[in-house]
């Protein structure tokens, strides 16, 4: 369900549960591109994991997405179902702004919608303010031998973008500091890993690393 929100110069979305792409409610302000410097980084860091297709596109349906803090409750995420594109500019990124992942909100800004997996990121970035990104990406082989090696993983029944995906989030690192153990697989999300780190470069490193185990296993 949408609709265009009355009463506002700018062209303001709010959307809800739609099945398949976006699964929470949020607003969305259609804007011009972003500036370059929030998304620059991002874009290198994809189109290295585009190359080795672990963003890309099967079936129709884009898969893979990155983002980054920009402060304490906002970060900058690539829009969603633009996993088939090799390279993007700043019209396929938008700028969280406001989260509540309690709630099952956050409000947005930028030339397109942000990554159906947006709120998962956020979840992320509350369990610590040391995280400073987040990268997902859809690998079977990697996603099977995490499952299968007794990485963290979420349930097999928790779907993506889901309540109980916020909270098995939540458990899996209620415990210890979640730096320490960056990546999970999500069991019930196939072909699903999230990574995250400090910074883009410490999160590609981390999935670069487990690349590196699973092509030696």
């Amino acid at each position: 369900m949408r609709g265009k929100k009355r009463g506002d110069s700018r062209d303001v979305w709010r959307y809800f549960m739609i099945d398949g792409v976006i699964k929470y409610e949020f607003v969305h302000t259609m804007c011009r591109a972003l500036e370059k410097e929030l998304w620059e980084d991002i874009e290198m860091v994809r189109q290295r994991l585009v190359c080795l297709k672990l963003i890309g596109e099967y079936g129709g349906i884009g898969y893979g997405n990155i983002s980054k803090r920009v402060k304490k409750s906002s970060f900058v995420v690539t829009g969603t179902q633009t996993g088939h594109l090799k390279e993007m500019d700043g019209n396929f990124y938008a700028l969280v702004e406001e989260y509540d992942d309690r709630r099952f909100f956050l409000k947005s800004r930028g030339g397109v919608k942000p990554s159906s997996e947006s709120l998962t990121h956020a979840t992320i970035y509350n369990l610590d303010e040391k995280i400073g990104a987040v990268i997902h990406i859809h690998s079977n082989r990697i996603w099977e031998y995490m499952l299968q090696n007794g990485y963290l993983a979420t349930g097999e029944d928790t779907e993506y973008g889901s309540l109980e995906m916020i909270d098995e989030v939540n458990a899996l690192y209620a415990k210890f500091n979640p730096l320490s153990d960056p990546l999970f697989a999500m069991a019930g999300h196939k072909d699903g890993v999230m990574v995250f780190g400090r910074n883009l470069k410490e999160a590609e490193g981390k999935l670069l690393e487990l690349v590196g185990e699973v092509l030696k296993a």
